[in-house]
């Protein structure tokens, strides 16, 4: 025992200062925080009450069991009516701000963003590009992308409707069982990769491209996967060979498209054709090969994922209510066309109205996240009246809930559990009350395309059967969590031709 007091007063000297200087840092950071809040007003926001209210654990293992059930959004839209628009909770030793008050996107947008959060989980999928980067290099990756979703880019959907007519021919018309997710994933795929590398995929043909059919498959499996990591980081550890594989697969498929293009630009140019093709451009800009597949594969996610995930939740949504499908299909009818002119097809108000209450009830997006770069403050959500600034230290994420927002009573009514597209008749909302594909400058640069393709997509279904009718079991919506928020038991229905 001796042996050890003499070897902790020898040590003392030297550890004692360590001490010393530690604990003055931290009660200078202390005191330097205390006076940032109380210069800016500010006032913490409600804790979320937890039995491990150090290290969350409760909370990550809810989390990580509401992926299994299908019902993370749900859990976050009953906290949210429970705890107020603005709460606080720890998972996994760190405190998470979570809301549903649209003030948060009138903030500084250069305190905000998403590479710490994205980037490392994301990049073995996508690489670096405009989903998962901030400042020069999503800069960079947003200039890219921009010209390629103009309104003289999209305005005409007959590119378009040549895969929509496919894509109708696949379909039974001896009221069979057909899961249209799938299927949708496939239109879109097709349309993409003719869109961004004008050379399509081919998987609508009747002897569709197995690489592409399986690109599909590893694309949708390592979104799951890095869906989870993103909320749950330590998951990164616990890598597999099939997400490492699939990875692989995925970045081998966009390279073979990119040789396609690279060989298409060595021929000569046709001068009639000006479409604005990414992978063209990307090819005569002196990047790497890395940057040039991280960046395709960016785009690739926001212009398919949007627009496949839209549309299968469109048909469920029209399946379980067969009294609208069969009033959007009269309105169709009546028009006896379906145009493929952008300015044409915004006139069928009802058929907006259907896209538009399905992105209100069944977001493509249900969750989304961002972290403060700096030190920074929220507008609202602290205090006992929620009214006051809430400060919020660099490295703190904010998530922010499309699924509870667009159920707020006090804008969409008492039935805001209801499709019910006739409620836009007449609904007054403001700027951040409806986000269907988030908001300010990092808005889904493929909205308006998605929702366009979306509309054409489901007045041409309606125009060629008759009626659509629900086969699955299961009413409710299910949620399948990736980076999107898809239908897990998809979207089983029956369509009679006319």
């Amino acid at each position: 025992m001796a042996y050890y007091y003499t070897t902790l007063l020898a040590i003392l000297p030297f550890v004692l200062p360590l001490l010393i200087a530690w604990g003055a840092v931290a009660l200078t950071r202390y005191y330097k925080l205390q006076s940032a809040i109380r210069a800016h007003g500010c006032k913490p926001a409600r804790f979320l009450p937890q039995w491990d209210p150090i290290w969350g654990l409760d909370a990550a293992v809810q989390m990580f069991r509401s992926y299994g059930l299908g019902n993370r959004s749900a859990i976050f839209k009953e906290q949210h009516a429970t705890y107020g628009p603005t709460f606080l909770s720890i998972a996994l030793g760190k405190i998470r701000i979570f809301t549903i008050d649209p003030s948060i996107f009138n903030t500084d947008f250069q305190s905000w963003g998403v590479q710490p959060l994205r980037l490392a989980t994301w990049s073995p999928l996508l690489g670096p590009g405009v989903m998962d980067t901030d400042g020069a290099h999503w800069k960079f990756s947003r200039d890219l992308v921009q010209p390629l979703f103009r309104r003289e880019q999209i305005s005409d959907l007959s590119q378009f409707a040549v895969y929509v007519d496919r894509m109708i021919g696949n379909i039974p018309l001896d009221n069979s069982t057909i899961d249209m997710q799938p299927l949708f994933a496939r239109l879109i795929l097709d349309f993409t990769m003719d869109f961004l590398f004008g050379v399509s995929s081919e998987t609508l043909t009747s002897t569709p491209d197995q690489d592409a059919m399986d690109f599909l498959h590893a694309f949708h499996y390592t979104q799951g996967a890095i869906g989870k990591r993103t909320q749950l980081p330590y998951l990164t550890v616990f890598t597999t060979e099939r997400f490492k594989d699939s990875c692989v697969m995925a970045g081998s498929f966009v390279d073979k498209y990119i040789e396609r293009a690279r060989e298409r630009l060595s021929q000569p140019k046709d001068d009639g054709n000006q479409r604005y093709i990414l992978a063209d451009e990307l090819l005569r800009k002196n990047i790497s090969s890395n940057e040039l597949r991280s960046q395709l594969l960016n785009v690739f996610l926001a212009a398919h994922d949007t627009t496949a995930v839209l549309l299968t939740n469109t048909i469920f949504n029209l399946a379980r209510h067969p009294q609208i499908y069969q009033k959007l299909r009269a309105q169709i009818l009546e028009a006896k066309d379906v145009p493929t002119q952008f300015y044409k097809l915004k006139r069928f108000k009802y058929l907006q109205d259907v896209v538009t209450e399905t992105s209100r009830l069944t977001p493509v997006v249900g969750q989304s996240a961002r972290i403060a770069l700096k030190d920074t403050t929220i507008p609202r959500g602290g205090g006992k009246s929620g009214d006051a600034p809430i400060y919020v230290q660099k490295g703190t994420s904010v998530q922010f809930n499309y699924f509870a927002l667009h159920r707020r009573t006090e804008v969409y009514g008492k039935d805001p559990e209801t499709f019910r597209p006739s409620r836009w008749d007449n609904l007054k909302i403001g700027t951040w009350d409806f986000l269907p594909f988030s908001g300010g400058p990092r808005v889904c640069p493929a909205n308006q395309m998605a929702f366009m393709q979306v509309c054409y997509t489901i007045a041409r279904i309606a125009q060629n059967f008759s009626t659509l009718d629900n086969r699955d079991p299961v009413f409710e919506f299910i949620e399948q969590y990736r980076i999107t928020t898809d239908s897990k038991n998809g979207c089983k229905v029956a369509l009679k031709a006319i």
